[in-house]
């Protein structure tokens, strides 16, 4: 629990990319509150929920936050939208930053080679290369076998998605075996965007949208009741 004389850099982060909702609290880099629940539907109306539950944990409000962490996917079209509409619309009205964190970069953990991989399907993927920290080129889609083929530096780790299968493949060693995004990473990822500058919340689109006009309304940002 944070104290209220000593809210400094506090980070909002939030994910709904994904068939969940995960909102947390972080204080330089310190976890102060978190909730997460799996959902394939709801989003819309749990997210404030979790919000407010978290902020009445850590004993903070709104008006604490320095800054908002949201991911970006590549994720659910629909998901996609209630995330950051919600972290704009928050950051709008609290007039703080808000960065977008996509998943590859919440599987990278250390300055190694790293892999990131995202399933599309059972034999399918969204991939990364990662070194320092640091996309090497933009994500694309390949196959396992395609994966399989590659050359890697001896050094590199396989993080993601099927990653422990693939590292034994490939005789290298792993790192997360699920692109989950985790909201508690995106803050740490956001502390470090506070710091050093990030990019703004945009939905990471690795194949054209699958557009179909969402189910669940976008939530009401200034009609929340969190203070």
């Amino acid at each position: 629990m944070a104290k209220k004389n000593d809210a400094r850099n506090i980070i909002l982060a939030l994910d709904t990319s994904v068939s969940h909702c995960s909102v947390s609290l972080l204080q330089d880099e310190v976890l102060l509150a978190e909730k997460s629940n799996l959902m394939q539907k709801g989003q819309s109306e749990k997210l404030f929920a979790f919000i407010q539950c978290i902020f009445s944990e850590a004993n903070l409000t709104l008006k604490d936050v320095k800054a908002i962490g949201v991911g970006v996917g590549p994720g659910n079209f629909t998901g996609l939208r209630i995330g950051i509409s919600a972290a704009k619309g928050l950051a709008m009205a609290l007039k703080i930053k808000v960065f977008g964190v996509n998943r590859f970069e919440t599987l990278i953990e250390t300055n190694q080679p790293t892999l990131a991989l995202v399933a599309t399907t059972e034999k399918s993927f969204y991939t990364q290369f990662f070194i320092n920290k640091k996309p090497i080129k933009p994500p694309t889609e390949s196959t396992r076998s395609e994966i399989l083929k590659k050359n890697y530096l001896p050094n590199t780790i396989i993080s993601g998605d099927s990653a422990i299968q693939i590292a034994k493949k490939l005789n290298l060693q792993h790192g997360a075996n699920n692109s989950t995004p985790k909201s508690e990473k995106i803050g740490l990822i956001a502390q470090r965007h506070l710091e050093n500058g990030g990019p703004n919340p945009a939905p990471l689109y690795i194949k054209g949208p699958d557009a179909k006009l969402p189910k669940e309304p976008i939530p009401l940002i200034l009609g929340s009741n969190v203070q």
